[in-house]
């Protein structure tokens, strides 16, 4: 049993048999001729699988085609064509925004009772960003639906607590009480 000289990978291209020069010797006999419409034997170097389709730019990106004066505009993927990245939504930002602003907006009102400066900002954010979400420039309306009721939450408190300040300064003894000069007496 002979070995060959070196080995040879299956995907490598078949080797052409090279043309013997007339009278070097004899001339292999050819094998046998498959009819018109039949498939011959398999091809050993046949490759197993396909190589799947590469887009030549980034999907998005435009190239220009300097023989056809058009600019080059990709086709979307095929389906079980390779991943590929494609940009966040645009108004994504919007929805963080307002849930940031409605959380911080409860913070001040427990704080320092200016809770409706940050509400304000974080319901306008908020409804922009369900509206963004409906035209399908965003996906993240659950965080705009947080900031949207924590903002409307805040200002309701803040509408509570100032009608509740009204009807307290209304009655004459807490008015007395509070503007009267509670200080502290050196009387031992």
């Amino acid at each position: 049993m002979t070995q060959p000289d070196e080995w040879k990978s299956p995907y490598d291209p078949p080797q052409q048999p090279s043309t013997p020069e007339p009278g070097s010797g004899p001339v292999p006999e050819p094998g046998p001729a498959s009819a018109p419409g039949q498939a011959g034997p398999p091809s050993p170097y046949q490759q197993p699988y396909e190589q799947p389709y590469q887009q030549p730019y980034p999907q998005g990106s435009v190239q220009y085609q300097p023989e056809q004066g058009q600019p080059y505009q990709p086709q979307p993927p095929q389906y079980g064509a390779p991943y590929a990245y494609s940009a966040p939504p645009e108004k994504n930002a919007l929805g963080v925004w307002s849930l940031v602003l409605g959380i911080l907006s409860v913070v001040m009102l427990f704080s320092c009772l200016v809770g409706f400066l940050a509400a304000i900002p974080a319901v306008i954010t908020g409804h922009l960003s369900r509206k963004a979400q409906r035209e399908g420039l965003a996906d993240n309306g659950g965080l705009a639906l947080g900031g949207v009721i924590t903002g409307w939450v805040t200002i309701g408190l803040t509408i509570l607590l100032i009608v509740g300040f009204a009807v307290l300064f209304s009655i004459p003894d807490f008015r007395e009480g509070f503007f009267s000069d509670t200080g502290y007496s050196n009387d031992y």
